[in-house]
């Protein structure tokens, strides 16, 4: 079972977030992501948060179909979406997408990226993507695989203070045994060169990100 985050962020294309949701997916909506939901007829499994961005009468209706409620208090330790990747690890989900998850707040965004942490601590890969960005992270445990076309855009950065043993094969600028340092940001806007990349380090964290922009 997959389950997808759909915060209140940035959503352009809703047409796009409804071929991310597959008929099986459990779906938990953060506040005011359950306007998307809404917006394509779906009932969410649960909505969690403060509710300080949707209205009482929307989740009033989307409780009557069926959709569970979660309702914490403005002033708490967690971000709303914390508390959504919390009840999704609870769940053991093989996979979670994050969705929504970048905006015009980028204090948000940049949480939300860290929460990928958490579920790697628990053994779960987690993704953040929308329409032109997909964020997942590289760790020592098993290679990544990036399959893509030729020419297709990735991005490394490391996300603790150093991460060593970095090797890249298949990219148009591969690298073997190297290390990346906060303060350093070459990884970025390196290529397939041809339909994969394998991706593997020694030790630390590393932010992938795909882009499908010309940036």
């Amino acid at each position: 079972m997959r389950c997808v985050i759909i915060t209140g962020g940035t959503i352009e294309d809703l047409q796009w977030l409804s071929g991310v949701i597959k008929e099986r997916d459990r779906i938990i909506c953060v506040d005011g992501g359950a306007k998307y939901a809404a917006a394509l007829k779906l009932i969410p499994d649960i909505i969690i948060g403060d509710m300080d961005s949707l209205a009482h009468q929307e989740l009033d209706r989307l409780a009557s179909l069926g959709a569970a409620v979660r309702e914490y208090p403005p002033d708490k330790d967690d971000t709303d979406t914390a508390l959504a990747v919390a009840e999704a690890l609870s769940g053991s989900p093989e996979e979670i997408i994050i969705v929504g998850a970048l905006g015009t707040r980028f204090d948000h965004s940049l949480a939300n990226v860290h929460l990928l942490r958490v579920a790697l601590d628990w053994g779960i890969q987690a993704r953040i993507i929308n329409e032109y960005n997909e964020i997942s992270l590289v760790s020592p445990h098993l290679p990544t695989v990036v399959n893509g076309r030729p020419g297709e855009l990735f991005s490394l950065l490391p996300l603790t203070e150093e991460v060593t043993g970095v090797n890249v094969k298949g990219a148009r600028w591969p690298l073997e045994n190297a290390t990346f340092r906060i303060g350093n940001p070459y990884g970025v806007s390196n290529r397939l060169a041809a339909g994969k990349v394998v991706i593997s380090l020694d030790s630390g964290l590393l932010l992938l990100i795909r882009t499908s922009g010309g940036l």
